[in-house]
């Protein structure tokens, strides 16, 4: 007699991913990449984020993910209103829980691991968050403006998840000390993007959320020191944040409003990377570094802080160049040198490209697999020789 339980198909993975939006930035992106992958593999995917439809998604989804918005509008800003909102999108996800009965879920982002904790809680589903800055840093937090019952609720809740991913071992190490969290290291997969031969141009480029984290101040301040021996470069930033307007009256007063461009978000970044000159990142906080990342596979020449996610990337002098984080002198002084050596420039972004493999998709993406759903991906487990 035939046994169809030999032959049925396996069951399909379900995933629930969850975020605060799609509106912008390296987590966004890495979720929806993360999303689209999975939903092409056959994956059934949920992505839902706490934010509601008023937020314009920035990045596309794959028509097979299912998207859940969480918000609960609610026109009073007051602590007690914002507590009452933030339950109510506990309640949200929890009953889309129920519902769905996914395999796992997993959160991006310290405030929503938490409310995603709270809201799985005694529910027979897999919990897996991700810390996605670089926990641990002196001065994050006052930059972020975690508060402190935040950082008191992530102590509390963070080890009641089933597993805790962190982008570098310094976040790691920083998770089990204040968290009491094994965190598995697991970094950004590099989504495909073209080889493209176009010619270099005398354009400095910085791409990131304009936050006092980003460090532009510095880069405008390097940018006024050099601009007199290099008239011909120009500078462009690629982001939307809250220093915006201030990053621009600091143009004005360094007489650098006819040189600089300000460009909001845009989706062919990469395109900008294979023009660019120099690629600068100048973060006083980075927990990885998705523009240092995507700039490096482009072949670009990129200098960047010495934060522990970039430092992960970059050999200095080998492959890019690293600097001290704030330390506008240091900025200038190798923004200048290469600047005026463009046969460097080309050697170290011919180095730069072989992110390409170390990061490549398919294997960031066994990685987290084998963190979801553990059972499924035992055959994986073994460490992948190309490392």
């Amino acid at each position: 007699m035939h046994d169809s339980s030999a032959t049925a198909a396996p069951k399909r993975p379900h995933v629930v991913l969850v975020t605060g939006s799609l509106e912008g930035g390296g987590a966004e992106r890495v979720m929806s990449e993360m999303a689209n992958y999975w939903a092409q593999r056959g994956w059934r995917v949920t992505l839902a984020t706490w934010s509601g439809p008023n937020i314009e998604d920035f990045y596309s989804l794959d028509p097979e993910v299912s998207r859940v918005w969480l918000d609960v509008h609610s026109p009073n800003s007051s602590l007690f209103a914002k507590a009452r909102s933030n339950l109510a999108r506990v309640f949200r996800l929890r009953r889309l829980l129920r519902a769905s009965r996914p395999d796992v879920i997993l959160s991006f982002i310290h405030t929503s691991n938490v409310l995603t904790i709270v809201a799985a809680a005694g529910l027979p589903v897999r919990v897996v968050i991700s810390e996605r800055g670089c926990a641990g840093q002196v001065g994050e937090e006052s930059l972020y403006s975690l508060s402190f019952s935040w950082r008191a609720l992530r102590k509390l809740l963070y080890a009641r998840s089933d597993a805790v991913t962190a982008l570098n071992c310094e976040s790691a190490q920083w998770l089990k000390k204040a968290c009491r969290v094994e965190a598995t290291v697991i970094p950004p997969a590099l989504r495909p993007l073209p080889e493209i031969r176009v010619e270099r141009e005398d354009l400095i480029l910085g791409v990131g959320r304009l936050h006092a984290a980003k460090g532009f101040d510095l880069l405008l301040k390097a940018y006024a020191r050099v601009i007199s021996d290099f008239p011909n470069w120009r500078l462009v930033l690629i982001g939307k944040g809250p220093q915006r307007s201030m990053l621009i009256n600091l143009c004005e007063e360094l007489n650098l409003t006819r040189r600089v461009e300000f460009l909001d978000p845009v989706r062919d970044v990469h395109l900008w990377m294979a023009r660019a000159g120099l690629v600068v990142l100048p973060s006083r906080f980075e927990g990885f570094g998705n523009t240092v990342l995507e700039s490096l596979a482009m072949g670009a020449a990129v200098i960047s802080t010495n934060s522990p996610g970039p430092a992960s990337l970059i050999e200095d002098r080998t492959n890019g160049r690293l600097v001290p984080v704030d330390d506008s002198e240091s900025l200038t002084r190798v923004m200048a040198e290469l600047m005026s050596q463009p046969e460097t420039r080309v050697r170290l972004g011919g180095a730069a490209m072989n992110v390409r493999k170390r990061f490549r998709q398919d294997r960031i993406m066994r990685k987290w697999e084998g963190t979801l759903l553990p059972w499924r991906t035992t055959h994986n487990s073994a460490a992948d020789p190309a490392e």
